[in-house]
């Protein structure tokens, strides 16, 4: 089947689905009313798409309003998904999967691009960590302090970086307070536990202050141990014989974390700052288990005002240092490698309206990232990363249709450290003298189009041109890496990596259906990912533990897909309401150089959930199908496909001063063996078996 002809079927399918249901609740109006007003967001509710999407760029813009796709968890439904890390608490959500690593690290994966092409921000700034440079590298945020995520695709991405072509990801949390206080104290309390990993957690949030002075205080502490799965972990040829059975080893998870912010807030602006730590230590299943210990301290600042200045209604700055270690420790004992990232990410925006049809955001951002890596298994040089970049989005509302672009100019230096360059093997695209200094410079733009042809129903297309620089990583590594199990080799002379990506959506968000469909293409020129190469490419004196070869190289690939989330309301009333919920997402990835498939693709998945809630009480029940993967490299093996059945009951007991709140979760009930094609460890390392997590919430 051609893209174009995937394309129109699935448009006309999403669309004709909605528009029948539609016409049998009420008769549409004739006349095509004007784009609708942005609604008051209710954080209660996380998939209407009146949501005000805080990292658009645009004041005030909600989900239903932008031309790309965006998804947003907050609220009960961010409470209901959160899991220990970011990525797996995202993995739910139509066109995000995740790059498992174990219970410990997982990131998101977006329509099939992950690593350094997903921006993972830490509300509005980078997470300024080492997440991208490794799968068993898990990002330095928590989740459960996150009060929403929001993950963009599209034209707004451009605010936030080249390596933001496959989608952002911003967590947002209280640390430095958005809004005055309205009372003198407040917060919450939760404790949960059990679940497959018999977790022990406890989280704290308070705040106190004034009118003009608000404090925050949060601290986390999390315990677990050896996930349980249903069958043995191995699967790989080399598997022993004799390993356990019904447990993951080496899965266990500490975690402490916590921070202290302020903000002061005045007629016309705010300004805040807050103090972070979070620590980690968590197993990576391997063959030879390794241990990651994980520190960040952070400084945030923060602040905006609104007084207008010309044509600017104002100005919103942000700017967070990070100070970041990270150890790599086999037999408990032993540390092989320690990685640290000193690393400080600013930008300013100034939203401007120019005439009442015409809005935007003028901005800048720069950063500088001093990474280096110490021990028997550094795989890439020491790097100091400077990049600065220029950008604008811009918005025009003429009669039904508002039209959004933005475009963005960025320079990145990547300079090497001291290093042993005789020491290193010559290899194709390599050399054994690589330039010490790379330096690039990227331009990236975007033209979308939302279309309201009736009332509560919006037709959104998006187009983007990106160029990705490439990294330090992709550009001078050259060493074994344990937590792979392999041996990373990078390309000096890597071009940028180009794309062109299209999007189009339907989405309607009132009535007795709600929801949103949307199908994609993105064609990349030099697509950089690892090829893994022959046996005996790296010399043996190198590569000592025999580790598989992997190099950086750059190819053409296209990428296209489609995913889908629409809702049934099938009684909503002021005291009862049942929701019927549907989701389906796939994607196909080509490198088209050489016309094979590219490695860990995530395959088709599809789902449906029941919700139930009545007089405090919420009952849910959802089962989501993954289907097998058959298109894999010459390199990789077939997936098996599952499905997974998982159901939540909650009461909410609501009281003048506050409520509380009793939940419970379970999750794989039926205990089915799962394995996730993305993941490098799907061989190592199964999702976790049958569990019940319950807990208890306290607001006050």
């Amino acid at each position: 089947m051609s893209f174009f002809h995937f394309v129109s079927v699935s448009l006309l399918s999403a669309a004709l689905l909605l528009n029948a249901i539609a016409r049998a609740q009420a008769a549409v109006p004739p006349t095509v009313p004007p784009p609708p007003p942005v609604a008051t967001p209710d954080p209660d509710h996380a998939l209407s798409l009146d949501q005000v999407v805080v990292s658009s760029g645009f004041q005030d813009k909600t989900a239903f309003d932008l031309a790309q796709g965006s998804s947003i968890l907050a609220g009960d439904q961010l409470r209901r998904q959160v899991q220990t890390t970011l990525g797996e608490t995202l993995a739910a959500t139509p066109g995000i999967n995740s790059t498992y690593y174990g219970p410990g690290a997982s990131r998101p994966i977006i329509r099939g691009l992950g690593g350094d092409r997903i921006r993972v921000l830490d509300s509005g700034v980078g997470a300024l960590d080492a997440a991208n440079i490794s799968p068993d590298h898990n990002t330095a945020l928590e989740p459960l302090f996150a009060e929403r995520i929001e993950v963009l695709r599209g034209p707004a991405t451009l605010l936030y970086g080249s390596s933001a072509v496959g989608g952002v990801v911003n967590v947002i949390d209280n640390r430095i307070p958005a809004t005055p206080l309205d009372r003198s104290f407040g917060g919450a309390i939760e404790a949960r536990g059990f679940g497959a990993a018999r977790e022990k957690t406890a989280v704290g949030t308070f705040t106190a202050g004034t009118k003009e002075l608000r404090v925050q205080l949060n601290g986390l502490t999390s315990r677990s141990e050896d996930v349980r799965i249903p069958e043995v972990a191995r699967i790989d040829a080399d598997a022993p014989p004799d390993q356990p059975r019904g447990t993951l080893p080496n899965s266990e998870i500490k975690t402490e974390s916590g921070s202290i912010g302020a903000a002061w807030f005045g007629a016309d602006y705010r300004v805040g700052a807050a103090i972070s730590t979070y620590a980690t230590t968590y197993g990576v299943p391997v063959d030879e288990p390794i241990s990651i210990d994980m520190h960040q301290r952070r400084l945030d600042l923060d602040g905006e005002t609104t007084k207008p200045m010309g044509f600017f209604q104002g100005v919103k700055a942000r700017l967070g240092f990070g100070d970041y270690t990270h150890s790599e420790i086999a037999d408990r004992i032993t540390t092989n490698t320690t990685f640290k990232n000193t690393a400080w990410e600013g930008r300013v925006e100034l939203p401007h309206a120019f005439t009442p049809q015409t809005s935007g955001t003028f901005g800048a951002q720069a950063s500088r990232s001093d990474f280096s890596a110490v021990g028997e298994e550094v795989v890439t040089p020491p790097s100091v990363t400077s990049s600065r970049a220029l950008f604008a989005l811009e918005e025009w509302k003429q009669g039904p249709i508002t039209f959004q672009g933005g475009a963005r100019l960025e320079w990145q230096s990547v300079k090497l450290g001291d290093f042993d360059a005789a020491a290193l093997p010559s290899l194709p695209g390599y050399g054994a003298t690589p330039d010490r200094k790379k330096t690039a410079r990227g331009a990236s733009g975007s033209l979308g189009a939302v279309f309201y042809p009736k009332k509560d129903w919006a037709l959104g297309l998006s187009v983007a041109y990106t160029e990705r620089l490439p990294t330090a990583q992709e550009l001078f590594s050259n060493g074994p890496h344990g937590g792979t199990g392999a041996y990373e080799v990078g390309t000096s002379g890597l071009p940028n990596e180009r794309s062109l990506g299209i999007d189009l959506s339907i989405r309607r968000r009132a009535g007795f259906v709600t929801g949103t469909a949307s199908v994609f293409t993105n064609t990349f020129r030099n697509f950089i990912f690892e090829q893994e190469l022959a046996a005996g490419s790296v010399p043996t004196a190198n590569n000592l533990d025999g580790l598989t070869p992997y190099q950086f190289v750059a190819k053409d690939a296209e990428f296209y897909g489609a995913e889908a989330e629409v809702s049934f309301h099938l009684i909503e009333t002021p005291t009862q309401q049942v929701h019927l919920a549907l989701m389906s997402d796939y994607v196909h990835a080509q490198q088209t150089t050489d016309d094979v498939p590219l490695p860990r693709i995530p395959p088709l998945r599809f789902g449906a959930g029941l919700r139930f809630e009545h007089a405090g009480w919420g009952f849910g029940v959802e089962a989501r199908h993954t289907a097998r993967q058959n298109r894999f490299t010459a390199m990789e093996t077939s997936t098996p496909g599952f499905t997974l059945l998982n159901a939540d009951v909650s009461y909410t007991l609501t009281r003048e001063h506050g409520s509380y709140e009793f939940f419970a979760r379970g999750t794989n009930l039926t205990d089915k063996e799962a394995r996730v094609h993305s993941s490098f460890l799907k061989d190592f390392a199964a999702l976790a078996g049958r569990g019940v997590l319950a807990g208890a919430r306290i607001r006050f």
